[in-house]
């Protein structure tokens, strides 16, 4: 087998033979114990996924993993590659790693030499100790089976690691279990919606000691399917909190959103601190303004002005901010730095705010209500101004005030008041807010080329789109890559464009272009092919599979509207005139009409898409009207020379 890599079908037949001669084969990790409906369906199976956690009575806990995978196929290959997470606090006290041939013999043992370590850098950061240590088994003949151990120490409860039985959906899953061993004194607190409690044994142990083991077995892989909404990952995990715990001489609180956000505070406390100069600053920078909006706003953009996000991963710094003063001095500071900071500058200037946790990304993560965790990963700021709440990211330079994006919007967030924590949720931004407007004017000579002449609007949302809000204060060499890349016709050039940015809590991006197209129709004969709809095509690619489970969701409502006029050629005219079309739907509406004026045809679209979560039943009618969409805005329309 040597050098050779063995098909699927292929290697189920020899491993039935294997069984077939050898039924008796003692080997524990031999590849002919698998389930051979397993090695047909997926590139790996884990044969073994144990973690073990136990809480020590300093307040510390250790966590020890195995995880056994037989690998048949090269695309799963990186599961031959162990990585490990540490920190000056978080202690890796040992790794392992073996290698069986497909007989379920030691071939290879790890050893230092497999080894790596690196800093886990990124680039924004400057205060980290962050570190990875790698331990590579990949082999270049398959089948194999890789075995990894490794403990890890941590210093507080506060990490109290999960337990994801089936970390990766496409792997099957032979024996999972995960183990928590505690102190009866220690509150453990265990949570699940994906995770039976038939699963679970409990026991006490001696020394006052409590055990609580959940073991599966025979996980089938799956495909998670699109478009799911948060509450209804089928991605097994079993959440695990402390109630009590002390960080780096810090008491805290898990159990109730209330304590968490009082040991969040009691981290901040003092830090606030601003030197006389930038006091005088502040009040000078709101000085004649009536409004607390007005005041932040100026306090914001000095913000902006005089301060660049960096990342600090050090310690506690991971949760505490360093002192307003000394962002003041450098100019510098992470998103909790510069959220405090500004709190600072808003309390010099009698304005109340509040520190709040939030997770920070395009993909949104679920937050249990019911079980108060650190599901957070950034910090924003919110300022009460009477029924409203005016919300800050406090680490862009580019933001619009008052305007937090995709990156922020619609999801839970942590608020840090003088009573403790409260969870709210930040605005949504609905479909009239996230709007695209535009309108283009092409002559079309008899060759196919074009000049014109285009204008649109990006409202909310869709000022995002390719990073536009953002390249809309950048240089004019970006602006005009950006139209490079993202307008979608075939082949152009850009003669002149102009953009111009409204930075309000609902940003506006206008922009306008002249450009030469070169291919904007192709002519046959005496016939010239024309797609009407070349700069907003509507494509999701995705197909109905009638055995769809779970409901779906459509998680950005927009409003696109199109106004088109090619002035076609001398001499040509349509065969004949598309008619129009209306799609209505739960989903949304969309609308296409033609109209010939003199020498000119006119394309008007609107598509209206709705946000929302439907039933699985209603998905066949959601693919079918994006379908139809698609496929309304490629139509085309034929010129003919006239006679």
């Amino acid at each position: 087998m040597k050098g050779k890599m063995i098909s699927g079908n292929a290697f189920l037949l020899c491993l039935c033979l294997l069984t077939a001669v050898q039924p008796s084969f003692g080997q524990k990790y031999a590849a002919t114990t698998i389930n051979p409906e397993h090695i047909k369906n997926a590139p790996a199976v884990i044969r073994e996924d144990i973690q073990e956690v136990v809480v020590g009575a300093g307040g510390g806990f250790s966590v020890k993993s195995k995880m056994v995978v037989t690998i048949f196929k090269k695309e799963a290959n990186d599961l031959g590659l162990l990585q490990v997470d540490y920190t000056n606090k978080i202690k890796i006290k040992s790794i392992d790693g073996r290698v069986y041939d497909m007989m379920g013999s030691v071939i290879k043992k790890g050893g230092k030499s497999d080894i790596s370590d690196y800093s886990n850098f990124n680039s924004f950061s400057i205060y980290e100790d962050n570190r990875i240590k790698l331990m590579d088994l990949r082999q270049l003949d398959f089948p194999y089976t890789v075995e990894f151990e490794y403990e890890v120490e941590y210093p507080n409860l506060f990490f109290l690691t999960n337990w994801y039985p089936q970390s990766y959906p496409n792997i099957p899953v032979e024996i999972a279990q995960g183990k928590y061993i505690y102190p009866q004194a220690t509150k453990l607190r265990f949570f699940s919606k994906t995770i039976d409690d038939k699963h679970l044994t409990s026991n006490e142990l001696e020394g006052g000691l409590i055990e609580k083991s959940w073991k599966i077995e025979n996980m089938e892989a799956f495909e998670p399917e699109i478009m799911l909404p948060l509450e209804e990952s089928p991605v097994k995990v079993l959440f695990v909190g402390a109630s009590e715990f002390e960080y780096e001489g810090f008491q805290g609180d898990l159990s109730s959103w209330e304590s968490m956000g009082k040991w969040i505070a009691s981290l901040n406390f003092g830090k606030d601190v601003l030197t006389p100069q930038l006091k005088a600053k502040v009040n000078e920078l709101v000085s004649g303004l009536e409004t607390t909006e007005e005041k932040t706003k100026a306090i914001y953009e000095y913000l902006q002005k005089n301060t660049r996000y960096v990342s600090i991963q050090l310690g506690i710094g991971g949760f505490m901010p360093f002192e307003a003063l000394t962002v003041e001095k450098y100019g510098y500071g992470d998103c909790k730095a510069l959220s405090n900071f500004m709190g600072a500058m808003l309390k010099e200037a009698g304005i109340q705010s509040n520190y709040a946790l939030i997770y920070g990304g395009e993909s949104k993560r679920k937050v249990y209500e019911e079980f108060p965790r650190s599901y957070f990963n950034h910090v924003i700021l919110a300022v009460p101004d009477g029924k409203d709440t005016i919300w800050l990211e406090c680490t862009s330079q580019t933001n619009p005030f008052g305007y937090l994006g995709n990156f922020t919007s619609d999801r839970h967030a942590l608020l840090i008041t003088e009573n403790g924590g409260k969870l709210v949720r930040t605005p949504k931004y609905g479909k009239e807010q996230n709007t695209l407007f535009q309108k283009a004017d092409f002559e079309v000579d008899e060759t196919g080329k074009a000049t014109g002449s285009l204008h649109f609007e990006n409202s909310g949302l869709q000022t995002e789109n390719g990073s536009l809000l953002t390249v809309a204060g950048l240089s004019a060499t970006e602006k005009k890559d950006w139209l490079l890349t993202n307008l979608t016709l075939s082949s152009f050039d850009i003669v002149d464009f102009n953009f111009s940015p409204e930075m309000s809590s609902l940003p506006t991006v206008k922009v306008d272009a002249k450009i030469m197209v070169k291919s904007i129709a192709s002519k046959s004969g005496t016939r010239i092919f024309l797609q009407p709809n070349q700069l907003n095509v509507y494509s999701m690619k995705i197909s109905s599979k009638p055995e769809r489970k779970a409901s779906f969701e459509r998680r950005m409502g927009f409003i696109d509207e199109d106004l088109i006029t090619y002035k076609l050629p001398e001499g040509y005219n349509p065969e004949s005139v598309p008619s129009k079309v209306l799609l209505e739907s739960d989903f949304g509406i969309y609308s296409a009409e033609y109209h010939l004026e003199e020498r000119s045809l006119v394309y008007k679209r609107k598509l209206e898409m709705n946000d929302g979560v439907y039933q699985a039943g209603q998905f066949p009618a959601f693919v079918d009207f994006v379908t139809n969409i698609e496929k309304a805005d490629k139509t085309k329309v034929v010129l003919k020379k006239v006679q």
